[in-house]
C-alpha cells in the first residue's frame, strides 16, 4: 500500500552560473528531480546574539547549513541587515557546536568610485533561499545585481560565489569591503555576560595570515560547552587581493573591483574550519586549487546532492509535502554527517548538530544503526563510514581497560578519547554501557543497497566480509557477558565501571535515609554526607543494595548500574527499568496496593546480578535481573541476519560456519518470547521479572519452556511490547491482540484519543501509572518506535491503520511539512516539539517512511 497522492512533479532544470558565460547555461537534474524544487525544506535563516544562543531544550536556536561532513555551518540572514553577508557561522569544535558571528559577518559593502553612491543592498529587491545543496541571495539594486551562492567544497572548506552583475550598461569601479565582528556576548541565558568574562582564558584573535583572514583562540577545555586547541584556526581567504584592517575583534577587508558593461564579475571566498596545525596545513594546498578553479568545485557540490536525490527520491506516489520532509530527512542527516577528525579515524554521523549533547563527533551505537539503514539508500559510504566508526573502539581480548569485555561496543565515542585510553580527556566518552543490538539489520540493509540500487556488488561482498566477525563477536558478548541465567536471553545492565562498582569490584548504591546505615551494614555503609533530616550513604556490594530494598526505609536512591541499564537499552528512564515520579508513585499505591506505598516502590524496585567469568570468577558485568521483551527481540533478528549472512560472506571468513546455530539460536527465542513474555490477560507482550519482590527467584515451567519469571505487568505497557512484531518475532494470534493494543485509543493511539490532534504510539500507553505526555521515554513519541510500531502492524495485516497513524505523524507534529528541524521527540497530544534539534534517528525513520514504509 502506498500514500495515495499525486506523483511528484516532472523534472525542472536548474540554472547554473559558470565562468565566461554571458547567459545561464542550463543543467538539467539527470536523477528527475531539482534542486530547486526542494527551496526552503529548513528554514536556515538566524541572527544569532551570543555564542550559545539556545533555545528550551538547549539546542542552537537556528538551522546552520552544514554539509560534505564540514565541522562548520552557515545562516541565511534573517532580515535586509544580513542581505549581502555570510553571517551566523557556526563552529562544531570538538564535541559541541556555537555560534562565533550574528548575520552581518563578512558583509559586503560596494562603493561606486566614480559617482561615490554605496549600494545599498538592504533596500534590494531581494530573494533569499536555501536548496539542499546551497545558500542563495539574488539582491537587485537599481544599477546592479549582487548573486551570493555558497556550497561545501570540501570536508573543512565552504566556498562562496559573489557575483556582480551591472545593470547600467557603464564599466564601472567599485571598491568592495567585507566587514565582520565575531559575537561579544556569551550565552543567552545570561544576556549581559560578555565572551570575555565568561570565557576568560578564550583569547579570541584575528590576524592576517599567509592563508588568509584567520581567528584563533587559546585552547578549549573541560567547560562542557567549547573545546578546542590551541593551534586551531577558522580561515577566510579569497580569489581577489585585499587590504586587511583588524580592530580586535573587527576587520575590514577591501579590494577594488571593475565592472565592464554586461560583463559579470565574480569574486570567490572560502571559510575553512580547521582543528589543528595538521590540518591548516594539508587544507592550505586545497584552499588555493578551489580559488584557482571554483567553477569544478560548485558544479561537484550541486551534482552530489542531484546524486543523492536522484536514488533517494524513490516514491512517486508521495505527495509534494511528503517529499519535502524525505528531502528535509536527508539534509538533517547529511547535516549532522561529520568527516573524520582527532581519534575516529572514519566519518561519522551524530545525533545532532545543534544539540549541545550530540553534536562534534560523538557517536552512539544505537543511533549508528538507524541512521546507517536509512542513508544506505542515498549515501551508502557514509553509512558504512558511520558503522566503522562504531567499530573502530570495539574492545579486543588485550584491551587494557576491559578485557573480560571482547567484544563490546562503547557507548560514545568522541574526537578524542579519555586519559584512561592515552587520549587527551574528553567530556564524553562513555564506557559504561552498549546499545540494543540491531547492527546486522543495518548492515544487511547496506548490503542489499549496494547490490541492487548503486550495482556495485564487489563493494557489497567486501562490506559483509568485513563486519560479519566483528558482528559475531558482538553477538557473542551479549551472550557471554550479560545473559546472567544462561538461558540465550540476555538482559539489559551495566559494565565494570567506576560508576557502578568499587576498584575491587563490588557493586554500590547510594541511599538517602534517616536509617543509621553504618550500624546496620558496618563497613559496607560509608556515610557520605548530611541531607536535612536524612542522611546519604554509599552502600557497598548487591547483597546488601537488596538489603536495602528489602529492610531500608529511604526517600532516595540511586543506583549507577539502573541508569547505565537504561541507557543500555536506548529507552533511559523507560517505566519498566523502575522510573516513576513520586507523585506517579503514590497514585500507583493507592490504586494497587490501598495506599501501601512501601508495597507499591516493590512492584518498581530493580535488582541486579553479577555476571562472572566461569573460570576464573572474574568480574563481567552486572545485568538488570529482568529479561526486556525487545532485546529478545533483536537477538532474535540478529540471530536470523546473522545467519543469512554467514552463507553469503566469502570463503575462509571467521565464523562462516555458525548459520546453523544462529538460526537454531532464533527459532528458541522466538519461542522463549511467545510463550514467556506474552501476558494473555491484558494480551501484550512484557519484561519479565527474574526474581520476584523480595528477590526470590521466579523459573517456572510453561508449555515446556522454562521461563525465568512472569511478566512484569506491573509498570505498565510501552513499546517494548510491539518488538516481537518488528522483529518478526511474534505469532499472528499474538499480534492481533498487540495491535489491538496499539489502535486503542484510551492505550497508544493519541492522535484519536485528542481530536486527532496528536500522534499515536508514545513511548508508554495512557494507562501505564508513569505516563506522562513530557516525560522522556515515558510518554513522548520517537519516531524510531514508532516506526517500529506501524511498520509491525503492516507486517501483520494492518496496513490501513498504520497509514491513518503515519499520515496523522505528518500532519499533527509540529513543522514537520512546514519548514521546522526535525526533532528529537514529540509530544503525543499536541504533536509539539521537544528535545534536540535536527535529529538524526527521527529524520532516519521519517526517511524510511517516506521512502517505502507503506
Amino acid at each position: 500500500m502506498k500514500f495515495k497522492l499525486a506523483p511528484l512533479s516532472a523534472c525542472i532544470v536548474l540554472s547554473l552560473a559558470l565562468a565566461g558565460c554571458n547567459s545561464d547555461d542550463v543543467v538539467t537534474d539527470q536523477g528527475g528531480v531539482s534542486l530547486t524544487q526542494y527551496t526552503d525544506v529548513l528554514d536556515r535563516t538566524g541572527n544569532p546574539q551570543f555564542l550559545r544562543d539556545y533555545d528550551q531544550y538547549s539546542n542552537l536556536k537556528y538551522n546552520a547549513f552544514v554539509d560534505n561532513g564540514a565541522w562548520h555551518g552557515h545562516l541565511l540572514p534573517s532580515d535586509e541587515n544580513g542581505y549581502g553577508a555570510v553571517g551566523g557561522i557556526m563552529q562544531v569544535t570538538q564535541e559541541y557546536a556555537h555560534y562565533i558571528s550574528d548575520q552581518t559577518f563578512d558583509k559586503l559593502v560596494l562603493t561606486d568610485l566614480d559617482s561615490g553612491e554605496i549600494i545599498d543592498l538592504s533596500a534590494a529587491d531581494a530573494k533569499v533561499y536555501s536548496t539542499p545543496d546551497a545558500l542563495v541571495q539574488e539582491l537587485t539594486t537599481p544599477s546592479l545585481k549582487v548573486s551570493l551562492t555558497l556550497r561545501f567544497a570540501t570536508n573543512r572548506t565552504s566556498l562562496l560565489e559573489t557575483k556582480l552583475a551591472d545593470l547600467s550598461g557603464k564599466n564601472r569601479t567599485f571598491r568592495a569591503e567585507w566587514q565582520g565582528e565575531l559575537l561579544t556576548h556569551a550565552i543567552s541565558t545570561r544576556p549581559t555576560e560578555t565572551v570575555d568574562t565568561y570565557y576568560p582564558n578564550y583569547g579570541r584573535k584575528m590576524e592576517k595570515t599567509d592563508l588568509g583572514l584567520t581567528v584563533s583562540t587559546n585552547e578549549m577545555k573541560g567547560n562542557w560547552a567549547i573545546r578546542n586547541d590551541a593551534d586551531a584556526a577558522f580561515v577566510i581567504a579569497r580569489s581577489v587581493e585585499t587590504q586587511t584592517e583588524l580592530n580586535d575583534l573587527a576587520y575590514t577587508e577591501t579590494a577594488q573591483v571593475t565592472l565592464n558593461g554586461d560583463q559579470e564579475t565574480r569574486i570567490f571566498t572560502t571559510f575553512s574550519h580547521l582543528h589543528n596545525a595538521e590540518e591548516v596545513a594539508a587544507e592550505s594546498a586545497k584552499i588555493k586549487d578551489i580559488l584557482n578553479k571554483p567553477d569544478s568545485y560548485m558544479k561537484a557540490a550541486e551534482q552530489r546532492w542531484k546524486a543523492y536525490l536522484g536514488k533517494g527520491l524513490t516514491n512517486t506516489d508521495a505527495t509534494t509535502e511528503q517529499a519535502r520532509v524525505g528531502v528535509k530527512a536527508m539534509m538533517t542527516l547529511n547535516g549532522n554527517w561529520r568527516s573524520a577528525a582527532g581519534e575516529v579515524e572514519h566519518d561519522t554521523v551524530t545525533p545532532s548538530v545543534t544539540a549541545r549533547w550530540f553534536s562534534g563527533n560523538l557517536t552512539w551505537p544505537w543511533d549508528t544503526w538507524k541512521q546507517a539503514y536509512a542513508m544506505a539508500h542515498f549515501n551508502p559510504d557514509v553509512a558504512m563510514e558511520n558503522i566503522r566508526t562504531v567499530f573502530q573502539y570495539q574492545v579486543q581480548e588485550d584491551d587494557p581497560i576491559r578485557p573480560q569485555d571482547k567484544g563490546y561496543l562503547l557507548d560514545v565515542v568522541t574526537y578524542t578519547a579519555p586519559e584512561s585510553r592515552g587520549g587527551a580527556g574528553s567530556e564524553n566518552w562513555n564506557e559504561r554501557n552498549t546499545k540494543p543490538s540491531l547492527a546486522a539489520w543495518a548492515v544487511m540493509e547496506i548490503y542489499h543497497a549496494l547490490r541492487n540500487e548503486f550495482n556495485r556488488p564487489a563493494d557489497a561482498q567486501a562490506w559483509i566480509d568485513e563486519m560479519y566477525p566483528k558482528l559475531v563477536a558482538y553477538h557473542d558478548w551479549w551472550l557471554t557477558n550479560r545473559d546472567h541465567n544462561g538461558n540465550g536471553i540476555p538482559e539489559y545492565g551495566a559494565a565494570v565501571d567506576p560508576a557502578h562498582n568499587t576498584d575491587d569490584g563490588r557493586m554500590y548504591v547510594e541511599v538517602v535515609t534517616a536509617e543509621d546505615l553504618t550500624a546496620k551494614f558496618g563497613t559496607d555503609a560509608e556515610f557520605i554526607k548530611a541531607v536535612d533530616s536524612e542522611a546519604k550513604y554509599k552502600v557497598i556490594g548487591v547483597n546488601n543494595y537488596n538489603r536495602v530494598l528489602n529492610e531500608v526505609t529511604y526517600s532516595d536512591l540511586h543506583v549507577g548500574a539502573q541508569e547505565a541499564a537504561g541507557w543500555e537499552s536506548g529507552m533511559d528512564n523507560a517505566a519498566r527499568f523502575g522510573f516513576i515520579y513520586d507523585d506517579q508513585l503514590k497514585a500507583y499505591a493507592d490504586s494497587a496496593h490501598d495506599g501501601d506505598l512501601t508495597l507499591a516502590r516493590k512492584d518498581w524496585q530493580v535488582r541486579f546480578g553479577e555476571n562472572r567469568d566461569a573460570k576464573t570468577d572474574a568480574l563481567l558485568g552486572f545485568s538488570m535481573l529482568q529479561e526486556s521483551v525487545d532485546q529478545a527481540s533483536y537477538m532474535y533478528s540478529d540471530n536470523f541476519y546473522l545467519a543469512d549472512m554467514a552463507e553469503r560472506v566469502s570463503a575462509g571468513v571467521d565464523g562462516k560456519d555458525r548459520a546453523d546455530e544462529f538460526r537454531t539460536g532464533a527459532d528458541k527465542i522466538k519461542t522463549y518470547i511467545n510463550t514467556c513474555m506474552f501476558d494473555e490477560a491484558t494480551g501484550f507482550y512484557y519484561d519479565i521479572r527474574m526474581v520476584d519482590q523480595d528477590g526470590n527467584d521466579t523459573t517456572y515451567l510453561k508449555d515446556g519452556v522454562q521461563c525465568a519469571g512472569k511478566p512484569l505487568v506491573e509498570r505498565g505497557r510501552g513499546p517494548e511490547g510491539w518488538g516481537p512484531l518488528f522483529n518478526g518475532a511474534a505469532t499472528q494470534e499474538l499480534a492481533d491482540k498487540v495491535i489491538a493494543t496499539m489502535t486503542n485509543p484510551d492505550e497508544f493511539a493519541t492522535s484519536d484519543a485528542f481530536s486527532g490532534l496528536g500522534i499515536s504510539l508514545p513511548t508508554a500507553s495512557q494507562t501505564n501509572p508513569a505516563y506522562g505526555k513530557d516525560i522522556y521515554w515515558r510518554g513522548r513519541v520517537w519516531l524510531d518506535q514508532f516506526y517500529f510500531g506501524v511498520k509491525a502492524m503492516e507486517d501483520y495485516g494492518y496496513g490501513t491503520e498504520a497509514v491513518q497513524m503515519a499520515h496523522q505523524l505528518f500532519e499533527n507534529a509540529e513543522g514537520m511539512t512546514a519548514d521546522g528541524a526535525i526533532r528529537e521527540n514529540y509530544n503525543p497530544e499536541t504533536g509539539a516539539v521537544q528535545g534536540a534539534s535536527n535529529f538524526s534517528w527521527s529524520a532516519a525513520h521519517l526517511y524510511m517512511l517516506y521512502r517505502d514504509f507503506f
